[in-house]
């Protein structure tokens, strides 16, 4: 079973990637970003969320033959990434770790350009 940092980084990322796009294209227009930002955060933990929820109906208790099946391939291709990536101890943290920094760094940017803004 592949760690559940790497399932919860993978539906991270799928839920940044989404939200993006709309973010940076109302940062262009300069639009309002809270509303953005707050989007891209839920959004991108309740996927994160979600790509772990083989796991968690595992630690409730679920056998393993359910939650491995193929069927568990909906909650982010869960089984399919404990076959290419077994273990995981050190790339999930990594990889969530950097996630997280991208979207502190970008909000960071966005503090600092909106700052420099009211200083004009």
């Amino acid at each position: 079973m592949a760690h559940s940092t790497l399932h919860f980084a993978a539906g991270l990322a799928l839920g940044s990637a989404a939200t993006l796009p709309p973010l940076l294209k109302a940062w262009a227009r300069g639009n309002t970003l809270a509303p953005q930002f707050a989007r891209m955060f839920a959004i991108s933990y309740a996927t994160g969320i979600y790509a772990v929820i083989p796991a968690i109906l595992r630690h409730l208790g679920v056998p393993d033959a359910i939650c491995d099946a193929p069927i568990m391939n909906i909650f982010l291709l869960y089984p399919w990434i404990n076959i290419v990536k077994p273990g995981a101890i050190t790339s999930g943290p990594l990889i969530l770790g950097a996630l997280l920094g991208m979207q502190y760094a970008i909000l960071l940017l966005a503090l600092i350009w909106v700052k420099r803004g009211q200083k004009k």
